[in-house]
């Protein structure tokens, strides 16, 4: 005769009934839930402390992380509690197996972004504010440069530099080559510009000397560092001197305001003191027939 038999009537207080108490399935079962529901919450907050002494990984990556590992310890009790009821836990996991296997096979755009964003939190070629050239399949309709606003697993928030806001799947970064305008070792980049002038010696050496005087004039312009501006003579083209300007600028957003200040100066300056720039001729032949 067990202590179960004649429940509560005949309960001894002796370790044989009491170990036949927490043997049985549903105390075992709810004995699972009380004791695994604190030590998980308690292996969790390791797991988070452990997280936030590493600043390399990403806070996005440490997210997807910290639910997986919640996830399989909160699977890991309910299963064991399952199996002290008497449940098959083993055709449960089996279940399991093949609804994962049909979501996977069914979600396989979502998986390839999930992935490809794991591998942006890792390594990083890019971080929230930094301004980067967009994929070529989507910067051909909203402009070609943004700055990234968010960093998600699935999708990258970019918004373009005409304004628009968009959730960029990570997959076609990952395709593609990723130029980041905002790098955080060095800010500096090189604008260049080129123009055509008529191959005089007097028109080419006027000219060098008005557009080293406009880079002199702007103070968006470097200076000194990374390297002063240069104006260097490429080579002859058809019908004219090929001359490149050359000068460098402290972050992405003035690279296209300084150039415009440029174009704009050289035009100016090149017409009132009679510097020719170069033109394409185009010799038309037509022939009539009768």
């Amino acid at each position: 005769m067990t202590c179960l038999e004649n429940f509560p009537n005949d309960l001894e207080p002796t370790i044989a009934c009491g170990t036949e108490i927490i043997e049985f399935g549903p105390v075992t079962a709810l004995l699972t839930i009380l004791i695994g529901g604190p030590l998980v919450s308690y292996v969790l907050k390791i797991v988070k402390r452990l997280m936030s002494k590493y600043d390399y990984v990403d806070s996005g990556v440490e997210n997807f992380l910290y639910r997986i590992i919640s996830t399989a310890l909160w699977l890991y009790v309910v299963l064991v509690a399952a199996n002290a009821l008497g449940i098959n836990v083993t055709g449960i996991i089996a279940a399991l197996g093949i609804v994962g296997l049909a979501m996977a096979f069914a979600a396989q755009d979502t998986i390839e972004n999930i992935i490809a964003g794991l591998f942006l939190m890792i390594d990083r070629p890019f971080r929230e504010g930094d301004r980067i050239l967009l994929p070529k399949k989507i910067g051909s309709l909203y402009s070609s440069w943004g700055d990234v606003t968010e960093v998600g697993l699935r999708t990258t928030r970019v918004r373009s530099t005409d304004g628009v806001l968009m959730s960029v799947p990570n997959k076609l970064f990952t395709r593609d080559v990723i130029a980041n305008f905002n790098h955080k070792s060095d800010k500096n980049l090189r604008v260049r510009i080129r123009l055509g002038l008529v191959p005089t010696w007097e028109n080419v050496t006027k000219g060098e000397e008005i557009v080293t005087n406009i880079a002199k004039s702007n103070e968006n312009i470097c200076q000194e560092k990374p390297k002063p501006p240069q104006i260097v003579l490429r080579d002859f083209g058809d019908q004219e001197v090929i001359m490149e300007i050359r000068y460098y600028v402290p972050n992405a957003p003035l690279m296209r305001s300084t150039k415009s200040f440029y174009v704009k100066e050289i035009l100016k300056q090149f017409e009132e003191q009679d510097v020719k720039l170069a033109y394409p001729t185009r010799l038309i032949m037509k022939e009539d027939i009768e």
